[in-house]
C-alpha cells in the first residue's frame, strides 16, 4: 500500500509570511514616496557635507574637505559612508543629479532589506506572528518611508544595526569561533558606519559571554572589532594630532546644541577653516565644558526636552510616535514576563540615546534603533491581542456553562 503525506493546504494569508515579499512591498513603498518627492522638489546635493568628502576622495584629496573653504583633514564623520558616495560619484559624476538619485535607490534597497532582518529578529526573539507583523509595520510605516530621501548614512545604520544585533543574539555556547569572528566584523564595520550604535555593546557582549560561557569567543570578538576600527583610529591621530577612535564631532555639537550655532563650520565665523580641526574641536570641549559648568540648569532643562523630543519624533505626525514609545516599552515589559532577552533590548533603549539627549535630537537619529522598537512593538500587540482573544473564549465558554 502506497504511504501518502497529507500536505497542509496554505490559507490565503500565507503569502503574508513571506519575508522576500516583504522586502518588496517596502522596496516598492518608498520608490513610491521617492517618485512623489522627485516630482515636487528640485532634487540636488546642496550643501551635504559627506558629499563634499566623497568630492575630496574621487579628487584624490583624500578624506578632507567636509565644510566650505576648508581643505585641512577630517574625522567629523565616520568614513563610510563617505567612501561609498565617492564610489557613486566616480561612476555616475561628482554631485550629479544621477549620483544622488543613485544614493537615494541605495538608501531605499538598505531600508527595504532591513525588513526582512527584522523579521527574521522577530521570529528568532519572539515568534513568527511577531516577526511578520514587525516586517509589514516597517515595510508600510508613513515615517519610515521619507527616510530613504536624505542622502545620508541613515538607512544603512538601520540595517547594520539590526543585522548587528540579530548576530549577537545568536551567540550561545555552540557558537564556533568563526561566528564570533564574524560577529566583531559586523560590529567593527558598524562602528566605521556609526560609532554611536556602539553604545549598548558592552552590555550586549556581557550577556553573550553570561548565555555562552565562552571567554575565547568573546575575546577574539572584541579584538576583530578593535582590529577594524584600528586602522581609522591610527589616522586620525596622524592626522588630528589627537586620539579619535571614530569622530571627532561630540564636543563641537554639544556647544551647539546648548549655546548656539554661530560658530558651527557651515555658519560664517570660518573659525573651524583658520584653526583647522584639531584645535577647533579643542576649542570647542572647553566651551562646551564651561557651558554646563556655568550653567547647569539651563543644561538640564536643555537635555530633558530633547529627551522628550526623541521619543516624540516626528512631531507632524503626533500621536504615532508616542504609540510606538509605548508599544515599545510594553514589549520590554512582555520580554520581561515571558523570560526574553530583555536586558539586551532595555540596554539599548537606555544607553544608544544618551548622547543625543544632550546634543540633538533629530528623528533621523532615532532611526536606527527603530528595527528594534517595531520588533518589540509587535511583541506586544501579539500578546495583548491574544490575552484578549483568551479572555473572550473564556467568557464564552463560561456563559455556554452556565446556560447549560
Amino acid at each position: 500500500m502506497r504511504n501518502v503525506t497529507m500536505r497542509k493546504q496554505p490559507t490565503s494569508w500565507t503569502w503574508m509570511s513571506r519575508p522576500r515579499l516583504i522586502v518588496l512591498f517596502a522596496f516598492i513603498s518608498r520608490m513610491a514616496v521617492m517618485g512623489v518627492l522627485l516630482g515636487n522638489n528640485k532634487l540636488s546635493w546642496g550643501t551635504n557635507e559627506l558629499g563634499a568628502i566623497a568630492r575630496a576622495l574621487v579628487e584624490g584629496r583624500g578624506f578632507t574637505s567636509a565644510f566650505h573653504d576648508a581643505s585641512g583633514p577630517t574625522a567629523w564623520f565616520a568614513p563610510a559612508y563617505p567612501a561609498l558616495l565617492a564610489c557613486i560619484f566616480r561612476i555616475f559624476g561628482v554631485e550629479t543629479r544621477v549620483s544622488a538619485m543613485v544614493a537615494i535607490l541605495l538608501n531605499v534597497i538598505f531600508a527595504s532589506v532591513t525588513a526582512w532582518v527584522l523579521v527574521q529578529l522577530g521570529k528568532e526573539q519572539f515568534h513568527e506572528t511577531a516577526g511578520i507583523i514587525a516586517g509589514w509595520a516597517w515595510a508600510l510605516a508613513p515615517p519610515l518611508l521619507f527616510m530613504p530621501w536624505i542622502p545620508w548614512e541613515t538607512c544603512v545604520s538601520g540595517l547594520a544595526f539590526a543585522f548587528c544585533l540579530l548576530t549577537m543574539l545568536r551567540l550561545d555556547a555552540t557558537s564556533s569561533l568563526r561566528q564570533w569572528t564574524w560577529c566583531g566584523l559586523t560590529w567593527g564595520a558598524t562602528a566605521l558606519v556609526n560609532p554611536a550604535l556602539l553604545a549598548s555593546l558592552p552590555v550586549l557582549a556581557l550577556c553573550a559571554l553570561v548565555r555562552s560561557r565562552r571567554w575565547n569567543g568573546m575575546v577574539v570578538m572584541a579584538t576583530v572589532c578593535a582590529l577594524c576600527i584600528l586602522p581609522w583610529t591610527v589616522r586620525n591621530f596622524l592626522t588630528l594630532g589627537s586620539v579619535v577612535p571614530v569622530r571627532s564631532n561630540f564636543w563641537p555639537e554639544l556647544y551647539f546644541g546648548n549655546e548656539d550655532f554661530s560658530l558651527h563650520p557651515l555658519g560664517t565665523s570660518m573659525l573651524y577653516q583658520r584653526e583647522g580641526e584639531g584645535l577647533f574641536i579643542a576649542e570647542m570641549k572647553g566651551r562646551a565644558l564651561n557651558f554646563v559648568r556655568s550653567n547647569p540648569g539651563a543644561f538640564w532643562q536643555f537635555t530633558e526636552k530633547r529627551a522628550v523630543s526623541f521619543w516624540s519624533q516626528p512631531p507632524q505626525l503626533w500621536p504615532y510616535p508616542w504609540l510606538l514609545f509605548l508599544m515599545t516599552l510594553g514589549g520590554v515589559v512582555e520580554s520581561v514576563r515571558r523570560g526574553k532577552r530583555w536586558i539586551e533590548f532595555l540596554s539599548i533603549l537606555l544607553l544608544y540615546p544618551p548622547v543625543y539627549y544632550v546634543t540633538h535630537a533629530f528623528a533621523r537619529f532615532r532611526y536606527p534603533i527603530e528595527p528594534l522598537m517595531y520588533a518589540l512593538a509587535s511583541y506586544f500587540i501579539c500578546n495583548r491581542l491574544a490575552a484578549i482573544f483568551k479572555w473572550k473564549l473564556a467568557a464564552s465558554r463560561d456563559r455556554g456553562e452556565a446556560m447549560s
